[in-house]
């Protein structure tokens, strides 16, 4: 797999000076780094190339060894913070495995048409985990990308960790042993 900075070097680059110049204006270089991120998500390389989970604070830290070093104490404080935002985020996030499996518990009969997979469980499990994904890969505001998300979907579950499939496939388990709640077929 090649290394995402190496594929996107060109994209970058163009982007280096533009950043530079706006040194103290945050809100211009939040827009550099959105068209740089949008950019770089078009031009998908044929081969398969893993792209970082926070983009934006990866093409940061590309950013950064071309930037002044009062300007570099600034990223890197933007840097710490973002990730510190996002630590805390996560951490408030964590629920144990039932408290997510009971969230998650499908409740319309609909819902048990067709048997649950560990794949579809997991997408009702972690969907703001997925969710995130999906918005890390693509432009989730051009209609035009929508038929990108099933195959960045399908990225993301062979990304799920083994611990987190076994989490959904014990949901599925369940889910489908017990089926829809009594009171979905009252009517």
């Amino acid at each position: 797999m090649s290394d995402w900075k190496e594929v996107y070097s060109e994209i970058l680059s163009s982007y280096v000076g533009r950043y530079k110049v706006a040194r103290g204006n945050s809100q211009l270089r939040n827009e550099i780094l959105a068209e740089v991120k949008a950019e770089i998500l078009q031009h998908e390389a044929e081969d398969s190339v893993g792209l970082p989970p926070h983009m934006r604070v990866a093409i940061r830290r590309v950013f950064f060894t071309h930037l002044d070093p009062e300007d570099q104490d600034d990223e890197i404080a933007i840097i710490q913070h973002i990730l510190a935002v996002t630590r805390k985020s996560w951490a408030e996030s964590c629920e144990g495995e039932d408290a997510r499996e009971e969230k998650a518990h499908p409740t319309k009969a609909g819902d048990y048409k067709k048997a649950f997979t560990a794949f579809t469980a997991a997408q009702r499990i972690f969907k703001e985990e997925m969710d995130a994904y999906d918005r890390e890969r693509r432009d989730t505001k051009d209609p035009k990308t929508i038929g990108q998300r099933n195959r960045i979907i399908q990225q993301w579950w062979e990304s799920v960790s083994d611990e987190r499939k076994a989490e959904a496939g014990r949901a599925v388990e369940k889910w489908n042993k017990l089926g829809a709640p009594k009171e979905t077929h009252d009517s």
